[in-house]
């Protein structure tokens, strides 16, 4: 008796969770057209439609079309974006870069911050004051509902393993934040969340297994297969960065690993035109310049570039062989010649047509999909599909 409890009150949840995954997934909706997407009788959806307004979920709009064959106008519904909202943060090198999000995943807002220099104990600092701000100029029901946290390192069972570019000083980030706001908090791989992002935004909706190389300070790749996020054993799927791509030898004698991002990272590649040039503290922005004006130096620079990713996104279809790649790249955004070049050495290499995508609004793609991810967390449905609206322009100024 006690089991077959159970399994009622299993099913209950189950249900409850493929109810709200529905109002999410097809805003608006109704409690009929549920009905018929779960194959469920109407008392039952009803019963689920019930639990989840109390609860304060849900949010109903008036009433819709009848059906062709009449009967009653159904009320439609959506989720609560009122509820409360999620924040995650990017601990970037230079930059936090924030994104907060109401509960059915729209943007209420986008800030960078300047943090260049900070130790990882003044971002903390930076972000509780953030907090704080945003606390009072909240008007949602709940409040904050829960953060992510995007690391450019190393993430194993929500504990950052290395940091490269951040000193995390052995601090704990779940603990301080949870113990400090009562609320979920997750941490995550930037890549890896740059590949959520396409599977739940953007290019990947309807793809079963991608491959997402993400091209910044470092170089890392978020790998979905089927479905899901894949993070390896140890986190440490996806650190293609650190593959090796040829060996030195030092004046000893010795072998000296030259790893992918010491070639191909956009520092890599500042440094080197910084080198040939005999130029200090270039960023971005004068690399194009320089590209733009068909520097000789910059291109061949560029164009190793452009071989060595292609190899590497070779060697990725070699191992994995995914549906589709995707590039998180701002300089190639920036100079979309570049995907062209990188598409033209896989090519040459494969001889054949997988898909190499440019991601679109790469500034905020890790951000995204923390997003995602906080979201699915709060709502209960780590497991179930969600699909969000990419933002505008407009809505992440």
């Amino acid at each position: 008796m006690v089991r077959r409890s159970m399994n009622r009150n299993q099913l209950h949840d189950q249900n409850l969770s493929f109810v709200l995954q529905q109002i999410f997934n097809n805003h608006p909706t109704s409690r009929i057209e549920i009905s018929h997407q779960l194959n469920l009788n109407k008392s039952t959806i009803s019963s689920l439609y019930n639990t989840l307004m109390a609860a304060g979920y849900l949010t109903e709009l008036g009433l819709g079309e009848a059906s062709t064959a009449g009967g009653r106008k159904p009320t439609l519904v959506e989720i609560n974006r009122d509820y409360g909202y999620t924040l995650t943060f990017d601990l970037g090198f230079r930059h936090l870069h924030a994104l907060v999000t109401f509960l059915d995943g729209h943007v209420w807002k986008y800030d960078r911050i300047e943090t260049k220099g900070q130790s990882i104990q003044e971002m903390i600092t930076t972000m509780r004051d953030y907090l704080d701000n945003l606390n009072q100029e909240n008007t949602t029901s709940h409040g904050l509902l829960g953060i992510c946290f995007s690391i450019h390192g190393i993430v194993m069972d929500n504990q950052v393993q290395t940091s490269p570019f951040i000193d995390m000083a052995g601090i704990d980030l779940e603990q301080v934040f949870s113990e400090a706001y009562q609320v979920p908090v997750v941490l995550e791989n930037e890549a890896n969340l740059a590949a959520v992002y396409e599977r739940d935004f953007n290019g990947a909706r309807n793809l079963n297994s991608t491959v997402t190389v993400s091209i910044h300070r470092g170089i890392g790749a978020g790998i979905i297969l089927k479905r899901d996020l894949f993070r390896g054993e140890h986190g440490d799927a996806g650190e293609i960065g650190q593959t090796v791509a040829s060996i030195a030898m030092d004046g000893a004698g010795n072998p000296h690993p030259i790893h992918a991002e010491d070639i191909s990272s956009e520092d890599a590649i500042i440094q080197q035109i910084e080198d040939k040039k005999g130029l200090k503290n270039l960023d971005r922005t004068a690399v194009v310049k320089l590209y733009q004006v068909h520097d000789p130096d910059t291109t061949a620079v560029l164009t190793q570039f452009t071989t060595a990713i292609g190899g590497l996104i070779y060697n990725l279809m070699r191992s994995l062989d995914p549906d589709a790649f995707f590039l998180n790249s701002a300089l190639v955004e920036e100079i979309p010649a570049l995907l062209k070049q990188i598409r033209a050495v896989y090519q040459s290499l494969a001889q054949n047509d997988v898909p190499i995508e440019l991601t679109q609004n790469a500034r905020l793609a890790t951000v995204l999909g923390g997003c995602s991810l906080i979201t699915h967390r709060v709502l209960g449905l780590d497991h179930y599909e969600l699909n969000f609206e990419r933002p505008s322009a407009d809505d992440t100024k």
